[in-house]
């Protein structure tokens, strides 16, 4: 078990893919993030010259930035799971290194869902305290406060969560381009969009990830506890479905 978990580790941390992803995921959200917040100050709330026209609540501004990220994460995501199934046939030699093919899945599921935690964490903390700090909002920006927070570890478990759904489609898929196909577009914009115009759509899992840390006035949302109910259940399905299909499928 250790040997696979270093493996795979030295896999995902070594790959090029992943550290281009993950330094412009946090550079690009955190630099956004401060042009954004420097435009914004001195102009009055409602103003269109602002990311978002319709006023914010000071302690839920500043995770509309986190959009950019998470479009990010899926690539990652898909990347992780199509890598070892290109034109080198990688996956037969992990599984001749390692035959048990659900400890396998196992380890990788587990290794994307810590670095996506990690990244998510970083990001999303910098995001608000760079926000609260250029916009003076009047929220300390080094303590925060406990509503914010909270968005701060919604938005982890969301980008954790929809990083596992990827990785389970791309699983499935044998592909990386599955996910970038079925969920990089719920992530940009059509998840959100879907909402407006059909309350079920509550429900998809990026819609449901984003309950767990958006303004509760802002739209048809769950609540932030069934929203991390209703993704979690989606990654879990998903994940138990990729686990069966890898265990039982000839590479």
């Amino acid at each position: 078990m250790i040997s696979l978990v270093r493996s795979e580790a030295t896999k995902l941390l070594t790959g090029r893919a992943t550290w281009i992803l993950t330094a412009v995921t946090l550079a690009g959200t955190l630099l956004m993030t401060w042009v954004n917040a420097a435009q914004s100050v001195g102009v009055p709330a409602g103003s269109d010259q602002l990311y978002s026209s319709v006023p914010v609540p000071p302690e839920y501004q500043g995770f509309e930035m986190v959009g950019f990220g998470y479009a990010l994460v899926v690539a990652l995501a898909a990347l992780w799971a199509g890598s070892e199934y290109g034109s080198g046939g990688q996956i037969r030699t992990t599984l001749l290194a390692t035959p048990r093919r659900l400890r396998v899945i196992g380890v990788k599921a587990a290794l994307l869902a810590v670095l996506i935690a990690v990244l998510g964490f970083l990001t999303t903390t910098g995001t608000m305290m760079i926000t609260h700090a250029v916009e003076k909002t009047g929220i300390d920006p080094w303590t925060l406060t406990p509503t914010i927070w909270a968005g701060i570890g919604g938005v982890t478990l969301a980008w954790t969560l929809t990083a596992l759904i990827a990785f389970a489609v791309g699983t499935i898929a044998r592909s990386a381009i599955a996910p970038l196909i079925l969920v990089e577009p719920l992530v940009i914009g059509v998840g959100d969009f879907l909402t407006t115009v059909w309350t079920g759509a509550r429900y998809l899992p990026t819609s449901a990830g984003t309950a767990m840390y958006a303004d509760p006035s802002s739209g048809p949302v769950l609540t932030p506890v069934i929203g991390g109910v209703v993704q979690a259940g989606w990654a879990g399905g998903l994940l138990l479905v990729a686990a069966v299909v890898f265990a039982r499928r000839d590479v």
